[in-house]
Protein backbone atom coordinates (compact mmCIF):
# COMPACT_ATOMS: atom_id res chain seq x y z
CA UNK A 1 0.00 0.00 0.00
CA UNK A 2 1.54 3.51 -0.73
CA UNK A 3 0.91 5.58 1.55
CA UNK A 4 1.14 9.81 1.90
CA UNK A 5 3.19 11.10 4.05
CA UNK A 6 0.76 13.86 5.58
CA UNK A 7 2.60 14.71 8.61
CA UNK A 8 6.33 16.62 9.03
CA UNK A 9 8.86 15.02 11.27
CA UNK A 10 8.35 17.98 13.71
CA UNK A 11 4.49 16.83 13.86
CA UNK A 12 5.46 13.10 13.97
CA UNK A 13 7.82 13.84 17.22
CA UNK A 14 5.03 16.38 19.06
CA UNK A 15 2.13 13.64 18.28
CA UNK A 16 4.65 10.78 19.58
CA UNK A 17 5.49 12.66 22.78
CA UNK A 18 2.33 13.53 23.83
CA UNK A 19 1.18 11.13 26.95
CA UNK A 20 -2.84 12.18 27.04
CA UNK A 21 -3.35 9.86 23.54
CA UNK A 22 -6.32 7.52 24.22
CA UNK A 23 -6.08 6.04 20.35
CA UNK A 24 -3.17 4.90 18.77
CA UNK A 25 -1.27 7.23 16.41
CA UNK A 26 -1.69 5.70 13.12
CA UNK A 27 -1.08 8.43 11.18
CA UNK A 28 2.00 9.34 12.94
CA UNK A 29 3.56 6.42 12.93
CA UNK A 30 2.68 5.79 9.60
CA UNK A 31 4.79 9.12 8.51
CA UNK A 32 7.71 7.56 10.75
CA UNK A 33 7.79 4.59 9.01
CA UNK A 34 8.03 6.73 5.84
CA UNK A 35 9.98 9.23 7.47
CA UNK A 36 12.32 7.06 9.71
CA UNK A 37 15.80 8.00 8.39
CA UNK A 38 15.23 11.47 9.85
CA UNK A 39 13.31 10.26 12.81
CA UNK A 40 16.05 7.34 13.96
CA UNK A 41 18.71 9.78 15.07
CA UNK A 42 16.10 11.30 17.32
CA UNK A 43 15.39 8.03 18.85
CA UNK A 44 18.97 6.85 19.25
CA UNK A 45 19.84 9.96 21.19
CA UNK A 46 17.22 9.92 23.31
CA UNK A 47 18.15 5.73 24.15
CA UNK A 48 21.71 7.12 24.87
CA UNK A 49 20.44 8.89 27.09
CA UNK A 50 18.00 6.68 28.68
CA UNK A 51 21.03 4.43 28.73
CA UNK A 52 23.60 6.82 30.96
CA UNK A 53 21.15 8.35 33.08
CA UNK A 54 18.15 6.47 33.17
CA UNK A 55 15.41 9.68 33.67
CA UNK A 56 13.79 11.88 30.54
CA UNK A 57 11.05 14.26 30.75
CA UNK A 58 7.78 12.51 30.07
CA UNK A 59 7.34 13.80 26.37
CA UNK A 60 11.20 12.42 25.59
CA UNK A 61 10.12 9.16 27.19
CA UNK A 62 6.73 8.78 25.42
CA UNK A 63 8.77 9.71 22.40
CA UNK A 64 10.80 6.85 22.94
CA UNK A 65 8.68 4.54 23.74
CA UNK A 66 7.27 4.57 20.48
CA UNK A 67 10.86 4.49 19.01
CA UNK A 68 11.60 1.44 20.31
CA UNK A 69 8.40 -0.08 18.59
CA UNK A 70 9.26 1.68 15.61
CA UNK A 71 12.86 0.11 16.08
CA UNK A 72 11.84 -3.15 15.72
CA UNK A 73 9.40 -2.60 13.25
CA UNK A 74 11.77 -1.06 10.87
CA UNK A 75 14.39 -3.99 12.24
CA UNK A 76 16.93 -1.74 12.62
CA UNK A 77 19.78 -4.48 13.70
CA UNK A 78 22.00 -2.07 13.96
CA UNK A 79 20.36 -0.03 17.29
CA UNK A 80 20.41 -3.90 18.66
CA UNK A 81 23.11 -3.06 21.35
CA UNK A 82 21.60 -0.08 22.04
CA UNK A 83 18.49 -2.04 22.82
CA UNK A 84 20.43 -4.62 25.06
CA UNK A 85 22.14 -1.69 26.84
CA UNK A 86 18.58 0.00 27.38
CA UNK A 87 17.50 -2.96 29.22
CA UNK A 88 20.07 -4.35 31.23
CA UNK A 89 18.71 -2.79 34.03
CA UNK A 90 15.91 -3.69 36.84
CA UNK A 91 12.42 -4.17 35.64
CA UNK A 92 10.10 -3.97 38.51
CA UNK A 93 8.86 -0.27 39.64
CA UNK A 94 11.77 1.12 37.80
CA UNK A 95 12.54 3.40 35.69
CA UNK A 96 12.64 1.12 32.55
CA UNK A 97 9.27 -0.34 33.73
CA UNK A 98 7.97 3.28 33.58
CA UNK A 99 9.67 3.69 30.13
CA UNK A 100 8.12 0.03 28.33
CA UNK A 101 5.62 -0.96 30.62
CA UNK A 102 3.78 -4.01 29.17
CA UNK A 103 6.27 -4.11 26.23
CA UNK A 104 8.82 -5.85 28.61
CA UNK A 105 6.60 -8.82 29.09
CA UNK A 106 4.62 -8.87 25.73
CA UNK A 107 6.46 -7.79 22.67
CA UNK A 108 10.41 -7.62 24.29
CA UNK A 109 11.35 -10.91 23.47
CA UNK A 110 9.95 -10.40 19.56
CA UNK A 111 11.97 -7.18 19.89
CA UNK A 112 15.36 -9.20 20.62
CA UNK A 113 13.99 -12.15 18.61
CA UNK A 114 14.07 -10.21 15.29
CA UNK A 115 17.47 -7.58 16.09
CA UNK A 116 19.66 -10.62 17.12
CA UNK A 117 19.26 -12.25 13.67
CA UNK A 118 20.27 -15.21 14.94
CA UNK A 119 23.22 -14.32 17.19
CA UNK A 120 22.61 -15.49 20.89
CA UNK A 121 25.94 -13.55 22.56
CA UNK A 122 24.37 -10.87 23.69
CA UNK A 123 20.85 -12.45 24.69
CA UNK A 124 23.65 -14.50 26.88
CA UNK A 125 24.80 -11.48 28.13
CA UNK A 126 21.61 -10.34 29.30
CA UNK A 127 20.62 -13.72 31.12
CA UNK A 128 23.97 -13.37 33.12
CA UNK A 129 23.47 -9.75 33.77
CA UNK A 130 23.85 -8.82 37.40
CA UNK A 131 21.61 -5.61 36.80
CA UNK A 132 19.27 -6.96 34.37
CA UNK A 133 15.24 -7.34 35.64
CA UNK A 134 13.66 -11.27 35.83
CA UNK A 135 11.63 -10.32 33.10
CA UNK A 136 13.90 -9.17 30.83
CA UNK A 137 15.78 -12.19 31.55
CA UNK A 138 12.91 -14.71 30.83
CA UNK A 139 12.87 -12.04 27.67
CA UNK A 140 16.09 -13.52 26.44
CA UNK A 141 15.47 -16.84 27.03
CA UNK A 142 12.58 -16.82 25.11
CA UNK A 143 14.29 -15.37 22.42
CA UNK A 144 17.30 -17.74 22.83
CA UNK A 145 15.17 -20.58 22.43
CA UNK A 146 12.81 -19.41 19.69
CA UNK A 147 16.68 -19.18 18.23
CA UNK A 148 17.31 -22.91 18.58
CA UNK A 149 13.27 -23.53 17.86
CA UNK A 150 14.01 -22.08 14.26
CA UNK A 151 17.22 -23.87 13.86
CA UNK A 152 19.62 -20.59 14.31
CA UNK A 153 21.74 -22.26 16.68
CA UNK A 154 21.99 -25.64 17.73
CA UNK A 155 21.68 -27.50 20.63
CA UNK A 156 25.36 -28.18 21.66
CA UNK A 157 25.82 -24.35 20.90
CA UNK A 158 23.06 -23.30 23.74
CA UNK A 159 23.96 -26.05 26.20
CA UNK A 160 27.57 -23.94 26.35
CA UNK A 161 26.10 -21.36 27.99
CA UNK A 162 22.88 -23.19 30.65
CA UNK A 163 25.35 -23.94 33.26
CA UNK A 164 25.99 -20.36 33.73
CA UNK A 165 22.55 -19.42 33.16
CA UNK A 166 21.53 -21.68 36.20
CA UNK A 167 24.24 -20.10 38.45
CA UNK A 168 22.85 -16.42 37.71
CA UNK A 169 19.47 -17.01 38.27
CA UNK A 170 20.28 -19.08 41.19
CA UNK A 171 22.55 -16.51 42.99
CA UNK A 172 20.74 -13.72 42.48
CA UNK A 173 17.17 -15.37 43.36
CA UNK A 174 15.49 -14.84 40.18
CA UNK A 175 13.12 -17.98 40.81
CA UNK A 176 10.48 -17.31 38.22
CA UNK A 177 13.15 -17.23 35.60
CA UNK A 178 14.78 -20.00 36.80
CA UNK A 179 11.37 -22.24 36.82
CA UNK A 180 11.27 -20.40 33.46
CA UNK A 181 14.47 -22.16 32.21
CA UNK A 182 13.20 -25.03 33.42
CA UNK A 183 10.02 -25.75 31.91
CA UNK A 184 12.05 -24.76 28.23
CA UNK A 185 14.84 -27.09 29.26
CA UNK A 186 12.10 -30.00 29.88
CA UNK A 187 9.90 -29.01 27.16
CA UNK A 188 12.89 -28.90 24.87
CA UNK A 189 14.38 -32.07 25.85
CA UNK A 190 17.83 -30.88 27.82
CA UNK A 191 17.75 -34.03 29.84
CA UNK A 192 20.79 -34.17 31.54
CA UNK A 193 19.40 -30.92 33.63
CA UNK A 194 17.04 -33.05 35.04
CA UNK A 195 18.81 -34.74 38.20
CA UNK A 196 20.00 -31.02 39.36
CA UNK A 197 16.76 -29.81 39.07
CA UNK A 198 15.16 -31.93 41.38
CA UNK A 199 17.97 -31.73 43.46
CA UNK A 200 17.17 -28.13 43.51
CA UNK A 201 13.30 -29.13 44.36
CA UNK A 202 14.31 -30.90 47.38
CA UNK A 203 16.72 -28.34 48.30
CA UNK A 204 13.77 -25.70 48.36
CA UNK A 205 15.53 -23.91 46.21
CA UNK A 206 13.18 -24.10 43.39
CA UNK A 207 10.14 -23.80 45.47
CA UNK A 208 7.08 -22.81 42.55
CA UNK A 209 4.38 -25.31 44.40
CA UNK A 210 3.45 -28.56 44.79
CA UNK A 211 2.37 -28.97 41.34
CA UNK A 212 5.09 -27.10 39.28
CA UNK A 213 7.32 -29.04 41.54
CA UNK A 214 6.16 -32.33 40.44
CA UNK A 215 6.43 -31.61 36.96
CA UNK A 216 9.63 -30.99 37.47
CA UNK A 217 10.62 -34.12 39.53
CA UNK A 218 7.85 -35.94 36.14
CA UNK A 219 10.16 -33.82 33.81
CA UNK A 220 7.81 -35.60 30.87
CA UNK A 221 8.95 -33.69 27.75
CA UNK A 222 5.64 -33.75 25.98
CA UNK A 223 3.71 -32.35 29.07
CA UNK A 224 5.17 -28.59 30.13
CA UNK A 225 4.62 -25.36 28.62
CA UNK A 226 4.52 -25.15 24.87
CA UNK A 227 6.43 -23.26 22.68
CA UNK A 228 6.03 -19.43 22.86
CA UNK A 229 7.04 -19.65 19.24
CA UNK A 230 4.21 -22.06 17.64
CA UNK A 231 2.16 -20.51 19.99
CA UNK A 232 2.96 -16.93 18.23
CA UNK A 233 3.86 -14.92 21.93
CA UNK A 234 7.14 -14.76 19.62
CA UNK A 235 7.48 -13.91 16.52
CA UNK A 236 10.05 -13.18 13.60
CA UNK A 237 8.10 -9.94 12.30
CA UNK A 238 6.84 -7.11 14.22
CA UNK A 239 4.44 -4.35 12.71
CA UNK A 240 3.86 -1.73 15.09
CA UNK A 241 0.35 -0.38 14.22
CA UNK A 242 -1.15 -3.93 14.89
CA UNK A 243 0.28 -4.84 17.77
CA UNK A 244 -0.24 -1.89 19.82
CA UNK A 245 -3.92 -1.47 18.83
CA UNK A 246 -4.66 -4.27 20.52
CA UNK A 247 -3.23 -2.72 24.00
CA UNK A 248 -6.13 -1.88 26.42
CA UNK A 249 -4.72 1.99 26.01
CA UNK A 250 -5.14 2.15 22.53
CA UNK A 251 -8.41 -0.11 22.41
CA UNK A 252 -11.05 1.57 23.20
CA UNK A 253 -13.76 -1.43 22.62
CA UNK A 254 -11.29 -3.43 25.47
CA UNK A 255 -12.20 -1.24 28.47
CA UNK A 256 -15.60 -0.39 30.00
CA UNK A 257 -16.93 2.91 30.08
CA UNK A 258 -17.10 4.58 33.90
CA UNK A 259 -21.10 4.09 33.79
CA UNK A 260 -20.77 0.50 33.05
CA UNK A 261 -18.65 0.05 35.63
CA UNK A 262 -21.03 1.76 38.34
CA UNK A 263 -23.65 -0.41 36.67
CA UNK A 264 -21.93 -3.18 37.87
CA UNK A 265 -20.91 -2.13 41.11
CA UNK A 266 -24.45 -0.47 41.74
CA UNK A 267 -26.12 -3.82 40.67
CA UNK A 268 -23.16 -5.81 42.95
CA UNK A 269 -24.68 -3.39 45.77
CA UNK A 270 -28.07 -4.41 45.36
CA UNK A 271 -28.07 -7.97 45.29
CA UNK A 272 -30.38 -9.20 47.93
CA UNK A 273 -28.87 -11.31 50.39
CA UNK A 274 -30.94 -14.09 50.03
CA UNK A 275 -31.59 -14.94 46.30
CA UNK A 276 -35.06 -16.69 44.85
CA UNK A 277 -36.23 -17.63 42.22
CA UNK A 278 -37.51 -14.40 40.63
CA UNK A 279 -33.83 -13.07 41.13
CA UNK A 280 -32.71 -15.85 38.85
CA UNK A 281 -35.27 -15.42 36.39
CA UNK A 282 -34.19 -12.36 35.47
CA UNK A 283 -30.51 -13.19 35.26
CA UNK A 284 -29.73 -13.28 31.26
CA UNK A 285 -28.32 -17.36 31.16
CA UNK A 286 -24.67 -17.66 31.08
CA UNK A 287 -22.08 -20.14 29.54
CA UNK A 288 -21.46 -23.02 32.21
CA UNK A 289 -18.86 -23.03 34.47
CA UNK A 290 -16.22 -25.37 34.36
CA UNK A 291 -14.52 -25.80 37.50
CA UNK A 292 -11.78 -28.36 36.32
CA UNK A 293 -10.41 -26.71 33.76
CA UNK A 294 -7.54 -23.73 34.63
CA UNK A 295 -5.13 -21.43 32.88
CA UNK A 296 -1.72 -22.53 33.28
CA UNK A 297 1.27 -20.63 34.23
CA UNK A 298 2.49 -21.27 30.90
CA UNK A 299 -0.92 -20.37 29.23
CA UNK A 300 -1.19 -17.24 27.98
CA UNK A 301 -3.26 -14.84 30.13
CA UNK A 302 -7.22 -15.01 30.23
CA UNK A 303 -6.99 -11.17 30.08
CA UNK A 304 -5.91 -10.69 26.80
CA UNK A 305 -2.34 -9.16 27.37
CA UNK A 306 -0.71 -11.56 24.98
CA UNK A 307 1.95 -12.78 28.09
CA UNK A 308 2.11 -15.85 29.88
CA UNK A 309 -0.14 -16.14 33.06
CA UNK A 310 2.55 -15.58 35.26
CA UNK A 311 4.14 -12.70 34.16
CA UNK A 312 0.83 -11.14 34.24
CA UNK A 313 -2.29 -11.48 36.18
CA UNK A 314 -0.61 -14.41 38.45
CA UNK A 315 1.86 -12.01 39.72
Amino acid sequence: MNLECNMKLDEIISTLSRGDLTELPVEALQSARLQWSELLPVIDELMQTFIAKETLTEPEANLLFFGICLLVDRKQFSCFDSLINLTNKDDCNSPLDTLLGDFIGSELSTAYYILAQGKPEQLCVLVNSKQAGEIVKMAALGALFSQFHTGQIDKETLNQYIPAFIENLVTYNHSIALFELVNLLISNQFNQYHTQMVEYVERKVIDEGTVENQCIVDWNNNSIGYSEWESGLICGEYDVIDSLSQWAGFNAESEMSDEALMAVFDDLMNTPNELDESYFENVEPQQPYIAGIQTGRNDPCPCGSGKKYKKCCLN
